[in-house]
């Protein structure tokens, strides 16, 4: 017998081939740290935008909300905000109580103090002889004094009636109280209702005597009278002199700031006057029922007529305007002028036939007293 040959098949390589198959190929490690590493700043990429990323509103500046009341002015409109009326209104309350509280201690009006017979007797001793006057005990020479004629102030008995007119509105009588709005809306229509109204208060001082006695208050949010240095507030004489220094002050004069009727008012009526003469642009803000019927009474005791003067950009005079109310109540006649025809021959709008008008006069030239 031979020797037996190895077996030879033919199945061996395909089997080898197919199995080298089935087994992946291994991945180079350097290819699987790029991935790990690539992963690993995406991550960290994403972790720091979602941190930064903005919640609520935190990020987002809240604008300041609130209300506001418009004044309708003729050439604009002015807002003013809610707390300050509020506030200007407790102010008003908190005034009343106080004044309620001191009234409700003080003593009665009709309580009075122990009489000081040594006092008495030692004062009438004191008392210095008449230097003049009609020789009734305690008339003395005042010249220099706080209430003689030098510091501008007008005796009663030197008085006389007069009659002067602002803007076709006449007045008559000794002690004239011109109340005229300075607010910011009379700076409107290229200044003109600022300059004619300047320029009509000079032209009326100027009919005035020494016989006479006015003052002046411009006002905005606040009045202001005429004061010379070293003098209190009250009426200065009409003589030449106390008118020539009144229209320096008013040249001085600018219109800012916003409007509030009463306090002005009620300073005039404090000096007693005769004749109020009352000239504004603004019918906004009205004065109020109660505020009107307090003025009312203050000028009823002062025996004051007040006559209103409006400036206004409308053709005809408006119905629902309070001055026409203050004028009734008060005795005086109401007049409207239309800023838009200042300068012309005649800017006074024809008024109603129910509300008297006054004489008609020419206007004042606004560039010029």
């Amino acid at each position: 017998m031979g020797a037996m040959k190895p077996l030879e098949t033919s199945s061996t390589p395909t089997m080898n081939a197919e199995l080298a198959e089935m087994v992946p190929p291994e991945r180079p490690r350097s290819a699987l740290l790029m991935s790990v590493i690539l992963h690993v700043i995406l991550l960290t990429a994403l972790g720091l935008i979602w941190s930064q990323t903005p919640r609520g509103t935190g990020a987002t500046v809240d604008r300041p909300v609130g209300i506001a009341v418009v004044h309708r002015l003729p050439d604009r409109d002015r807002y003013q905000e809610i707390k300050e009326v509020v506030e200007l209104q407790k102010e008003v309350t908190d005034d009343m109580a106080t004044s309620s509280s001191a009234s409700s201690a003080a003593p009665p009006a009709d309580l009075s103090p122990p009489l000081d017979l040594p006092g008495v007797l030692e004062s009438m001793q004191s008392t210095p002889k008449p230097v003049s006057g009609d020789g009734l005990a305690g008339q003395s020479d005042l010249s220099g004094d706080a209430f003689s004629r030098g510091t501008g102030i007008q005796s009663a008995n030197d008085s006389a009636e007069a009659t002067t007119m602002v803007f076709g509105v006449s007045g008559s009588g000794s002690r004239f109280v011109y109340v005229f709005d300075r607010s910011d809306s009379m700076n409107g229509f290229g200044g003109k209702p600022l300059r004619a109204a300047k320029s009509e208060l000079i032209r009326s001082l100027r009919t005035l005597t020494d016989r006479q006695s006015f003052q002046l208050i411009f006002y905005n949010d606040k009045p202001k009278a005429f004061q010379l240095s070293g003098v209190p507030d009250q009426l200065f004489s009409g003589e030449k002199s106390y008118v020539r220094l009144a229209e320096n002050y008013i040249r001085s004069i600018s219109a800012f700031g916003g409007t509030e009727h009463e306090s002005a008012l009620k300073m005039a009526l404090r000096m007693s006057p005769d004749v109020v003469f009352f000239l504004t642009d603004a019918r906004i803000p009205r004065l109020s029922s109660s505020e009107l019927r307090e003025i009312r009474n203050l000028a009823d005791a002062s025996g004051a007529t007040i006559h209103t003067i409006e400036f206004g950009a409308d053709p005809a005079a408006p119905t629902d305007t309070f001055l026409r109310d203050l004028a009734a109540q008060n005795r005086g006649q109401y007049q409207y002028v239309d800023i838009r025809r200042l300068g012309t021959v005649s800017p006074i709008a024809r008024q109603n036939n129910s509300q008297p008008a006054g004489d008609s006069q020419p206007a004042a030239n606004p560039d010029s007293p």
